[in-house]
């Protein structure tokens, strides 16, 4: 790329000012400016629709040094971003339609909810879709829904007027990310806007499109776990600096992050160099990179009791930081899983880090 995000003085101001949005719902409407006059939600957009056309390993790393910033920054700049990864599922000029406005920022929900009936020139869509993270601003809702002459799984693309708002978030963490539940009630969506993950019908470049989106899905919340706990070692080493035998012991815990971290970001550097797509090394990889994350979480719990009773107050950063990581862990797509049976592998065989 020839231009550069400068990512640690926006993150610098995002934990600067990270008190004032801790206990609402939504960003301060000037913190949504600065997101979007960065482009920060067009990371994936080709250059040509006003993006970045960034790569994944780049991308990953803002997610994290966001999100040691601030749990809801870099949430939603990974969701916003993420929704980049649609598209080449949309043809040239629907894309653009979509993603060229500067203010274009996709909020969604990948669980099938919904239903979708196939009509002339396109489907009736009805249902109900919770968690769509960025809400407060999305310029576009994508919502998987089951077709029901077929079965098959779809997905739509709804402008802001057809769906209706719940604001129904009320999390412990991860407050300001206007999760909020959306519905549609039989809305005309033409075909056009109608897609299927990961499937393309043109080719925008860019190595990123050629990951399987369960992978990139990984990818993109990890990278946010690794950004708070490194910002939980951090704040944790600074607020206990007057109990060097506590200091001592997280300090340990947080030797063994830092190696979680490096591990992780190698993986996503294979991920993208190869662009590892089918069978038996995706499967692997996917549960090396859970393992990696897995790895953070029971690193960052082990060390909570050396925090004692400085951790216990909510308003405070620590709390805070270790509230946003329980909420991002929550996620279906980071709970490890069983080992993954593959004919000929040994269950819980490691991938070579490059």
């Amino acid at each position: 790329m020839a231009e550069t995000l400068n990512v640690s003085a926006l993150a610098e101001q995002m934990r600067e000012r990270s008190h004032q949005w801790s206990n609402t719902p939504t960003l301060p409407p000037d913190i949504v400016d600065l997101l979007v006059n960065n482009r920060l939600f067009k990371l994936f957009v080709p250059a040509e629709l006003g993006g970045w056309e960034s790569n994944l390993e780049y991308a990953a790393h803002i997610y994290a040094e966001l999100g040691a910033a601030d749990g809801s920054i870099g949430w939603l700049v990974q969701i916003g971003s993420g929704g980049g990864f649609f598209v080449p599922s949309f043809h040239p000029s629907i894309a653009e339609e979509l993603f060229g406005p500067s203010t274009a920022v996709v909020a969604g929900s990948g669980y099938p909810t919904g239903r979708a009936r196939k009509v002339v020139g396109g489907y009736i869509v009805r249902g109900q879709w919770k968690y769509a993270s960025g809400a407060q601003y999305a310029s576009v809702f994508t919502a998987n829904a089951v077709v029901e002459e077929t079965g098959a799984i779809r997905a739509f693309a709804f402008r802001p007027e057809q769906v209706e708002l719940v604001h129904d978030w009320h999390a412990m963490g991860m407050r300001a990310t206007s999760s909020w539940t959306f519905r549609v009630h039989d809305v005309f969506v033409p075909e056009e806007l109608s897609f299927v993950v990961g499937e393309k019908v043109w080719e925008p470049g860019g190595t990123v499109y050629d990951v399987p989106f369960l992978t990139f899905a990984i990818i993109s919340m990890g990278a946010v776990s690794m950004g708070l706990a490194r910002a939980f070692f951090a704040e944790a080493i600074a607020v206990l600096s007057d109990a060097p035998e506590r200091t001592a012991s997280i300090a340990e815990y947080h030797q063994k992050s830092q190696t979680a971290e490096e591990t992780f970001f190698a993986l996503v550097r294979q991920v993208e160099n190869r662009a590892t797509g089918r069978g038996v090394e995706q499967a692997l990889i996917e549960q090396q990179l859970l393992q990696s994350i897995h790895q953070q979480r029971m690193y960052v719990l082990e060390a909570v009791p050396y925090c004692g009773m400085r951790i216990v107050d909510e308003q405070s950063r620590l709390n805070r930081i270790l509230r946003d990581m329980m909420v991002l862990y929550q996620h279906e797509i980071l709970r490890p899983r069983m080992a993954v049976e593959v004919p000929g592998v040994e269950p819980g065989s490691e991938v070579p880090v490059a």
